[in-house]
């Protein structure tokens, strides 16, 4: 329990430190649920694809994410450091898929009228 209260509270501290980047990135989340709204909303979610495309993602994150906070994996020493950058991995993926999911479902409504 001390691992992820460490965790998120860490996660926390950086999303103070970012608040304009994090108030972009939900101004992002809000823009693609309008956009499933208008163009999707009718259509069964793609939620396998979706899933592909956050778990790429995620893999990307696990790598470059420590860059953005001018640091790198072999510098991850301490425990602390690790379920850190594993819960910026996780919130990584989760975000990705909320914001992806529906996109995908909007361009696939949009291919299968065109076609």
């Amino acid at each position: 329990m001390l691992l992820l209260n460490q965790a998120f509270m860490m996660l926390w501290e950086a999303i103070l430190e970012n608040a304009m980047l994090v108030g972009a990135l939900f101004l992002l989340l809000l823009i693609t649920w309008s956009y499933w709204g208008i163009a999707g909303r009718h259509q069964k979610l793609a939620y396998r694809f979706t899933s592909v495309l956050a778990a790429i993602a995620a893999g990307i994150g696990f790598f470059t994410l420590p860059l953005f906070f001018n640091s790198s994996l072999g510098s991850l020493n301490y425990w602390v450091d690790w379920a850190f950058h594993l819960a910026m991995v996780a919130a990584l993926f989760v975000y990705a898929y909320v914001v992806i999911l529906p996109l995908i479902t909007g361009l696939s409504r949009l291919t299968k009228h065109s076609a």
